[in-house]
């Protein structure tokens, strides 16, 4: 092995083939311990505790198929308890990301998730009893009943059985059809709240809770592998055993030498992740390697030489440059290579062989296990001394099977094995690599949430639950309904200003031509505007003639209204969204288009009001610098109105005044025409409600812009992608606007144009 690369005429460029790692993060060591200073305390709404016993009870009637002694099930029932079930946790970990929110503590939201896991796989397991402990006093009833007979005290006996026989098969599927629903709540209806607030690290995903093992009491059980991944030795002296598999491939990846940028990788942003240990699982010094095995594509990534060529052959036909059309040779050779290597090594070994027979002989294991095992097919196909013993014993397996017994599919098998071509070989051993892999990242998720579920203790004793709360120990994850309701004070506020360019012009024109200007701006502008508003949470301070200030709140302690900035964000997107699209109408019909400034200011602290009669009136300081924010120097507007840049908003500071503390005066110089300006202020606590994520845009005069990218939740439901671009404000002469230099302070400018949006789709 070691003169692997004298076959090549340099070292493999294995960053082409863009290999991943494995790279999630997972803890509960920085939460608090519970009353027993052993556990972790959790209490769960009362309301999911009920819905899931119904939900696991018709679950486990189902698949133990015995709908006839329990007339309650019913199938549209079923549906019904489990979409009842799907909303209550949804609703219960949608209140564990906000406390995590809150506190700045992800391990909150893991918290939430594995007391579901544990209190999920702790019920199918008492439903299963409780089945059985029925159909048991059922059969002694109908015993000593004279209403049946000993037809059906046989029935029920049989009946009991069976489900004792089948026990794993029905544990694990009314236990994958349970976890189901937190598969599809995560994935589906969370994952872009969990996008908002986590780095991607820290976001469990689906297969966290799909994980077979979670319904099996042996992971080695030669059935659960071969139904669920594939046949693997279980003795020390098997040489397909996992120990000698993943031996076999640490020894193979030392020899391709990954680049430090691959090991450094999950260090580039957000916490370093600390795998936890995991008695045996890890090899000594193979940490790495472990990383790049419990990602299953990664085989298909340095293996597949077949899709590189496909893609080679595209970009030939589509006259590709010759520098990507060199990089695809160099990866399919890079990919050929790397598969002789690892083929060569497992075919040497004798661990290929078990390999293909592991995957061949799924097709004729349901034909003779049980009575039989599944490694006594296997051995079958590999071992010619096995086959003997077959042959021998054809007498006893026609009463086990019955007179029309046959080996006739275990020789087909074993033929289909003898003809199989090299290249479907070298299929095979590539599907069993990413069986492996599965089992591999399965086994240590299952060991680490295994351990997480035995540190939970679910409580559920009102003595218990108020003594833990009293010592603020309890983690609670509750229904809304469930919560006191009561009027929050405002903890901080945004205020937006949108304002109008030039509509004294617009307004002189229309009277000129015998037009309406107050129609014209509340059918174009203010209507519309209110209608929106709702959904992001905002409500009108007041409107002008030319503008109007809008304002959303932030309540103390409610977690799922802090996202004040962002909102206001999307809102200031949405305002200028709507009146372009009105804008495109009005020049259909020879109407004057609107042009606005927006600024959007964020204070933290609650606004003053006074009154007038009934009428409630703000006072804050974010009303003013709001309204600075959206202004536009006249004599700027000149300079830049022939541009047609991606950016409509640029700050400039008079280089011969101080800036005021606050930072908003009239030393500063604004261009602001369909711009949206957010205060400083305001972006630090935006990165706090959000997770940003930082790129370099190169804009169309190659200077290099900061962006930061995130997802907002709106009220409805809906997320809104936000872009801001982070600028250094210019120092000018104040007479020629001439730029003299650079200041510490930046601005913010909420973008807009699609091509921002359209960057960042594609670098995601």
């Amino acid at each position: 092995m070691h003169n692997f690369f004298s076959f090549l005429t340099k070292k493999p460029n294995l960053k082409i083939l863009e290999l991943k790692r494995y790279q999630v993060s997972f803890g509960l060591d920085r939460l608090v311990f519970g009353v027993d200073n052993v556990h972790i305390d959790v209490h769960i709404s009362p309301q999911v505790y009920s819905c899931l016993k119904k939900t696991a009870f018709l679950l486990m009637v189902k698949h133990t198929r015995t709908e006839n002694f329990f007339k309650e099930y019913k199938k549209d029932l079923c549906e019904t308890e489990k979409e009842s079930l799907r909303r209550l946790c949804n609703d219960i970990l949608l209140d564990g990301i906000n406390k995590a929110k809150i506190a700045s503590e992800v391990q909150i939201d893991f918290l939430g998730q594995i007391a579901l896991l544990k209190l999920f796989s702790e019920e199918i397991k008492s439903q299963y009893k409780g089945i059985v402990s029925q159909i048991e006093q059922l059969g002694r009833m109908y015993q000593i009943s004279e209403k049946h007979d000993q037809n059906d005290v046989f029935v029920v006996k049989e009946k009991l059985s069976e489900i004792k026989i089948h026990v794993n098969h029905i544990m694990r599927a009314a236990g994958k059809e349970l976890f189901e629903l937190l598969v599809d709540i995560n994935t589906r209806n969370l994952r872009n709240m969990r996008e908002t607030h986590f780095f991607p690290r820290d976001i469990l995903p689906g297969y966290f809770f799909s994980n077979p093992m979670f319904h099996t009491s042996n992971p080695g059980d030669d059935f659960f592998l071969l139904e669920e991944y594939a046949l693997m030795g279980q003795r020390a002296e098997d040489i397909d055993n996992y120990q000698n598999i993943k031996s076999t491939l640490y020894s193979l990846l030392k020899q391709i030498q990954f680049s430090d940028e691959y090991f450094k990788s999950e260090k580039t942003e957000g916490p370093e992740i600390k795998r936890q240990e995991v008695n045996g699982f890890f090899g000594e010094g193979n940490r790495d390697f472990d990383a790049f095995i419990m990602e299953p594509d990664n085989f298909d990534r340095i293996f597949d030489y077949s899709s590189s060529t496909d893609q080679y052959e595209k970009a030939r036909k589509a006259n590709e440059n010759e520098e990507t059309l060199k990089d695809f040779r160099e990866k399919i050779e890079t990919q050929k290579s790397l598969l002789n290597l690892f083929y060569r090594q497992f075919n040497q070994s004798g661990i290929l062989r078990q390999m293909v027979a592991a995957l061949e002989m799924k097709t004729v294991c349901e034909k003779y296990c049980p009575p039989m095992n599944p490694r006594q097919i296997r051995d079958f196909l590999v071992n010619f001394w096995t086959r003997l013993s077959f042959r021998s014993q054809q007498n006893r397996f026609k009463s086990l099977y019955g007179a029309d017994f046959t080996m006739a599919p275990l020789w087909q098998a074993l033929k289909r094995i003898r003809r199989c071509s090299s290249l479907d070989k070298r299929h095979h051993f590539v599907t069993f690599l990413r069986h492996f892999s599965r089992y591999h990242r399965d086994w240590y998720n299952f060991h680490i949430l295994k351990e997480a579920m035995d540190a939970i203790n679910l409580v559920e004793e009102e003595k218990i639950i108020l003594l833990s709360r009293e010592n603020h120990s309890l983690y609670e994850f509750l229904l809304p309904d469930e919560k006191i309701k009561e009027e929050k004070p405002i903890a901080n506020h945004v205020i937006i200003k949108a304002d109008i360019r030039g509509s004294m012009a617009i307004n002189h024109m229309m009277r000129s031509k015998g037009l309406n200007p107050a129609s014209y701006f509340s059918l174009n502008f203010f209507d519309p505007i209110s209608q929106v508003l709702s959904e992001y949470g905002a409500s009108k301070v007041f409107i002008e003639g030319d503008a109007i200030i809008l304002s959303i709140f932030e309540k103390e302690d409610v977690a799922e209204g802090y996202y004040s900035v962002a909102r206001a964000c999307g809102l200031a997107m949405r305002i200028l969204q709507i009146v372009q699209s009105y804008n495109e109408k009005n020049k259909e019909n020879n109407l004057p288009v609107l042009e606005l400034g927006i600024g959007i200011c964020y204070c933290q602290g609650p606004p003053m009001f006074l009154f007038d009669g009934d009428s409630k009136i703000m006072i804050s300081q974010a009303i003013n610098q709001a309204d600075r924010l959206s202004s536009c120097d006249k004599f700027l507007r000149k300079i830049f109105k022939s541009q047609n840049d991606v950016f409509n908003l640029f700050v400039f500071e008079n280089e011969n005044e101080e800036v005021s503390e606050s930072g908003i005066d009239e030393s500063t110089y604004r261009y602001n025409v369909n711009g949206i300006e957010l205060n400083e202020e305001g972006f630090q606590k935006m990165a706090k409600e959000i997770n940003l994520q930082k790129y370099t845009f190169s804009s169309d005069n190659d200077d290099s812009v900061k962006l930061y990218t995130g997802k907002v939740p709106l009220i409805s439901g809906n997320y809104q992608r936000l872009a801001i671009r982070e600028a250094v404000i210019h120092k000018v002469q104040p007479d020629i606007m001439d730029v003299s230099g650079k200041i510490l302070r930046k601005y913010y400018e909420v973008c807009t144009h699609n091509k921002i949006y359209n960057f960042i789709e594609n670098q995601s």
